[in-house]
């Protein structure tokens, strides 16, 4: 199962690129990498603009992790939607970090071989799951609807489209919400103290999933057309939605 440790999981290697960045002169970067060793100094380190500005001048970045991309890339922009729990945005880094590792993203585990291409599917084994499994499923569910929606957001977008019966959007948010928040009420969920997590990622899933668009869209550009016609009508869905919801 996915578990906030971006934080936790920095190499000495994270370390030195963000004790360089922080304080360019030797001297001081020994002082910096000390204060990483403490947890609360740590996260105010992570959120300095200039370990956010690097990592996007950087023209290349193998030297750092996928925890350490990620969680400042992310918290960034969830602090730019109004979401400002750490742990959150730690989480939502994992997630990424394990599902860009080959076909993870359709496994409810790394321990699961079982592959599952749709949401239906994980649904349908619902139905004969223990109690563990059942919170596995949920969250999985709840994961792969964000991982889909909010970082391939035109290939949704564009199945939507063209594609006849594809789901759009709302069927995400609704299968991700929901999922997230029966995850969140499993005692499985208290136990590994992910509860909280996932309650706010259920119940703000919308705003979440637009905060990856966001950073998708500005800072990684995954997609070659940049200002391709699909990405257009998507923002201007997005702006309509958002309205309605104000009238």
């Amino acid at each position: 199962m996915i578990r906030p440790k971006a934080r936790n999981s920095l190499t000495y290697k994270d370390f030195e690129f963000i004790s360089q960045t922080l304080a360019p002169k030797a001297e001081s970067q020994q002082a910096v990498m000390s204060l990483l060793a403490t947890t609360e100094e740590r996260d105010q380190l992570l959120d300095d603009p200039q370990l956010f500005e690097r990592i996007l001048s950087e023209p290349s970045l193998h030297q750092i992790s996928p925890h350490l991309y990620f969680y400042v890339l992310i918290r960034r922009v969830l602090q730019e939607f109004d979401i400002e729990d750490r742990d959150v945005a730690d989480y939502l880094a994992s997630m990424l970090t394990e599902f860009s590792r080959g076909n993870r993203a359709e496994m409810i585990s790394e321990y699961h071989e079982k592959q599952y291409r749709y949401l239906v599917d994980l649904l349908k084994d619902l139905l004969d799951a223990n109690t563990e499994e059942v919170f596995m499923i949920q969250s999985h569910v709840g994961n792969y609807s964000m991982f889909l929606a909010g970082v391939f957001p035109d290939y949704i977008f564009h199945r939507a489209k063209y594609k006849k019966m594809a789901p759009d959007f709302r069927y995400y948010e609704q299968m991700g919400s929901t999922s997230y928040q029966q995850a969140a009420r499993n005692r499985l969920a208290e136990r590994w103290q992910v509860a909280d997590i996932l309650e706010t990622l259920g119940t703000q899933f919308r705003k979440v999933r637009l905060a990856l668009n966001y950073m998708v869209d500005e800072y990684m550009q995954l997609d070659r057309q940049k200002q391709s016609l699909d990405r257009v009508y998507r923002r201007l869905q997005d702006f309509i939605d958002e309205r309605r919801k104000l009238m």
